[in-house]
């Protein structure tokens, strides 16, 4: 008995050293895990370790398949007692995107995040041009929202917009910003997202959050409007009114599964992609049903065609500083890559287009007094 109690302190004891000498096991660390320069440029990183090491670490690295840089030194070492700060320049035979891997051997170290994603670009004044691009886009489409809440208010009266259409863009923002505020904010979203994508960048900036809450707050003062100002015989269709149902309700069991911990791979990350989806398929079908109340009606009284225009603007420049980032990069791959992106910016701007059809050429002499007699067209 004395001697089993002896091999369990032992035993004991080897776990409890095994255990403390792994959670105080040294991180590796670089000091840039972005890396941006011109082509004519060099970029410069350091790679160190989080503590002294017990012994000499020989780093190498690896680099994603289609690199753009010049290979680093083969082997430099962190000597043993020390931290290492090894600095390293990157110099590149073209523009591109590439990601350098730091190893180490022995293991002892975590290198886990230690990696730099380096983008090499062809002018400066393009990424200038890009950041301009981006915030016109920003504020046209921040602003799109008003012109209809102005003419609502102007008319006092909310025939010739389509209820479908709010109801479908209040949820699709709703999702929208469900999907940010997580992916953006909440930790245990954000440790999820790393272990999913190692090298990854969260793709959500602070700026997409502001965006998509007061799309949300705007959306909901115009479906607001709808309960002060006149509306005809408008209601939202029961059709519709399925389809939000199907949608919340699916959202709900999907939060009561994920709160159960039943998937047990990056379950948060999982449902927060569950809204991007939401919000995906409401960009793509929620100008329908006012492009059809447009056509019923023969009219486009009622719906702002400076909405319209705003979006159209927004979208354009959108796309464009897609095509620019590529250009400058020589990376047309992020073009597909993000082809969501890409897709729904021509979608919105497709229907931007048939709005204006409708509106400048189709339907320009429709006289404003059709307002109330053709609201019963939409049920």
């Amino acid at each position: 008995m004395k001697k089993m109690n002896s091999a369990i302190i032992i035993l004991v004891t080897f776990a409890a050293c095994f255990i403390s000498s792994s959670s105080a096991r040294a991180t590796l660390q670089v000091s840039e895990q972005d890396l941006k320069f011109e082509i004519n440029e060099n970029g410069t990183f350091s790679v160190s370790s989080s503590a002294p090491v017990s012994e000499d670490i020989s780093i190498w690295f690896s680099y994603s398949e289609d690199t753009n840089v010049y290979p680093l030194p083969n082997t430099s070492i962190i000597q043993n007692g020390t931290t290492g700060h090894l600095e390293f320049t990157v110099r590149a035979f073209k523009a591109g995107h590439t990601t350098i891997m730091v190893h180490a051997s022995p293991p002892i170290v975590n290198t886990k995040d230690a990696f730099v994603r380096v983008g090499v670009y062809k002018s400066y004044a393009w990424v200038v041009v890009s950041i301009i691009i981006g915030w016109i886009y920003f504020v046209c489409w921040s602003i799109s929202f008003y012109p209809q809440v102005i003419e609502n208010y102007r008319r006092k009266s909310v025939v010739g917009l389509n209820f479908d259409f709010l109801g479908l863009n209040l949820t699709g923002f709703i999702a929208y910003s469900v999907f940010n505020i997580g992916v953006r904010y909440i930790q245990e979203v954000k440790m999820e997202y790393h272990i999913a994508h190692p090298t990854g960048v969260i793709p959500v900036e602070d700026n997409d959050v502001g965006f998509s809450v007061h799309a949300t707050f705007i959306t909901a003062v115009t479906i607001a409007q709808c309960f002060i100002y006149d509306r005809g015989d408008q209601v939202i269709a029961k059709s519709t009114v399925a389809v939000l149902a199907l949608v919340w309700s699916t959202a709900g069991v999907f939060l009561l599964l994920t709160a159960l911990n039943v998937n047990k791979y990056t379950p948060w990350l999982t449902f927060l992609y569950f809204f991007s989806y939401v919000k995906l398929g409401v960009t793509l079908t929620k100008y329908i049903p006012q492009v059809v109340y447009n056509y019923k009606r023969k009219s486009t009284v009622g719906w702002s065609i400076g909405t319209v225009l705003l979006d159209f603007i927004g979208g354009l420049f959108s796309i464009g500083q897609m095509f620019i980032v590529s250009a400058n990069f020589d990376d047309w791959y992020s073009l597909i890559g993000n082809f969501t992106k890409f897709g729904l910016g021509i979608a919105s701007i497709s229907f931007d287009v048939i709005f204006m059809v409708q509106h400048f050429c189709l339907y320009r002499h429709s006289p404003s007094s059709t307002d109330s007699m053709d609201s019963a067209l939409i049920t």
